[in-house]
């Protein structure tokens, strides 16, 4: 199955915050379509670009982007053929086109999109491993995490209160394909 292995992901974070967020994500599976990752794939990410942040190469192993609730995570590849279903990936934000109409800058990493077209960013010319927030419509930083698994948690508690009022609904494409396997 290409959705985000759990157990994989628990040998990747036994303990601490990553271990709790984990958690949170399989009671919350319904609601995001995570992929599952590899070594492999986290390594020609970080052969692309050197010096990402170690906790989020390790996210990489275990999971190859997907949608995060209402955020859209960059992939490896933009399609999936087993889901039969088009991603956004990290290739996408190479263009030179979309990266000036968007403004953003030749050292920055995105990794994640909002649903409202915010940026999720590292800046690699600083290698601070922050996350940042490019909010595209005022064309400013609107928000940063000191860490990856800072910026997870935040994106997961965030979500919490959405799903728990109905706001964001299951995922269909993981709702159509459990429905079919039963």
């Amino acid at each position: 199955m290409p959705f985000i292995n759990y157990k994989t992901l628990k040998n990747q974070y036994p303990t601490g915050q990553m271990s709790d967020n984990i958690s949170r994500l399989q009671e919350l599976d319904a609601y995001h379509c995570l992929l599952s990752g590899s070594a492999e794939q986290a390594a020609a990410v970080k052969r692309r670009v050197s010096g990402l942040p170690a906790d989020f190469l390790a996210w990489l192993e275990a999971c190859d982007g997907g949608m995060l609730f209402d955020t859209a995570m960059l992939t490896t590849k933009s399609y999936d053929s087993e889901l039969d279903v088009i991603f956004e990936a990290y290739g996408d934000f190479y263009n030179a086109g979309l990266r000036e109409v968007a403004n953003i800058k030749n050292e920055w990493f995105v990794f994640a999109v909002a649903v409202h077209s915010d940026l999720y960013f590292f800046d690699m010319g600083k290698k601070d491993g922050r996350v940042y927030q490019w909010d595209v419509e005022e064309e400013r930083v609107y928000a940063k995490w000191e860490t990856f698994e800072d910026w997870i948690t935040d994106q997961i508690h965030e979500a919490m209160p959405l799903v728990a009022d109905g706001l964001i609904k299951p995922n269909l494409i993981k709702m159509e394909l459990i429905n079919n396997e039963r």
